[in-house]
């Protein structure tokens, strides 16, 4: 039997690299002119540039050191939380590509069960943070 995502505990770098992943599996996908046309290079770029901001979000986050400063956690704190949202933006656009460029339902729900995995460890890692962190921040 599986442990739900967000039941499983996480190594510290597991939200970068399935951030990673998700964006170089966005880009290669996109990337194909026959499913994303190029006359619809705008949409396909919004596309592209979601999951770029969910890897660059979650990369900033993970590199911001909570030393008992609030602002640094509250920084941390808030690129999870944008990071996390802009997993369901991207759920949203990969909805529209479906009818907009004939996508099969198989790869639909692939990409959006990765997005989707990829959001509950985003959370996850930021609930950890609050437990974790909150009360140090709070003390000075």
């Amino acid at each position: 039997m599986s442990i739900p995502v967000n039941k499983r505990s996480h190594g510290e770098l597991e939200v970068n690299v399935m951030a990673r992943e998700l964006c170089a599996y966005t880009l290669r996908i996109t990337a194909n002119p026959k499913k994303f046309p190029v006359d619809q290079k705008s949409f396909t770029e919004k596309i592209r540039d979601v999951a770029i901001d969910i890897y660059t979000l979650c990369w900033e986050a993970n590199n911001i050191k909570v030393d008992n400063r609030m602002d640094r956690y509250l920084r941390r704190i808030e690129l999870q939380e944008i990071a996390a949202d802009k997993c369901n933006t991207l759920c949203a656009l990969i909805e529209i590509s479906k009818p907009l460029f004939h996508l099969s339902s198989k790869r639909c729900a692939y990409w959006i069960d990765r997005t989707v995995n990829l959001r509950a460890v985003i959370r996850a890692w930021a609930n950890s943070d609050l437990k974790r962190l909150k009360p140090k921040a709070e003390a000075d």
